[in-house]
């Protein structure tokens, strides 16, 4: 097992991981224009470094992968630097599960955020994925609300 940091020649294998996650999430891998729009997010992001995502491979399979963007926000009391770091997708293959390898991913993005300056990383849990946030210090905050357009 290889667990690395993707690069934008990965942008395909992001994507496929991406939609794995949706349809196991909500029943749906989304069509080809919201695999279009994930391509070219990662395109942009991952050379900015706006983006980290950390892979477990296994023979050149993405056996987990987890997504970190990163986001300046208004500095505030509890967050001076005003960056924020948001996990996503925090996603393994079934065949992979019960390893360890998300602790793992999710461990190198929270360094990944700290070393960019975050003082804060946020995320939102799946019933699967909550004892591990909780493992790993994450507490829940009340919810935001937001408007979709």
């Amino acid at each position: 097992m290889v667990i690395r940091k993707a690069a934008e020649e990965d942008t395909s294998r992001l994507v496929e991981a991406r939609r794995q996650f949706q349809q196991l999430l909500k029943g749906d891998r989304g069509d080809e224009g919201f695999a279009q729009a994930l391509e070219g997010y990662f395109k942009k992001h991952l050379p900015a470094g706006t983006c980290v995502v950390w892979l477990a491979e296994d023979g050149g399979e993405v056996a987990a992968c987890a997504v970190l963007t990163l986001a300046e926000d208004l500095p505030g009391l509890k967050n001076p630097s005003g960056r924020v770091g948001y996990l996503h997708n925090v996603y393994t293959h079934p065949r992979y599960r019960r390893q360890g390898l998300a602790e793992k991913l999710v461990r190198n993005c929270l360094q990944s955020a700290k070393e960019w300056g975050a003082g804060r990383v946020c995320l939102v849990a799946t019933e699967q994925g909550r004892p591990l946030y909780e493992k790993l210090g994450f507490q829940q905050e009340s919810s935001d609300m937001q408007l979709d357009f």
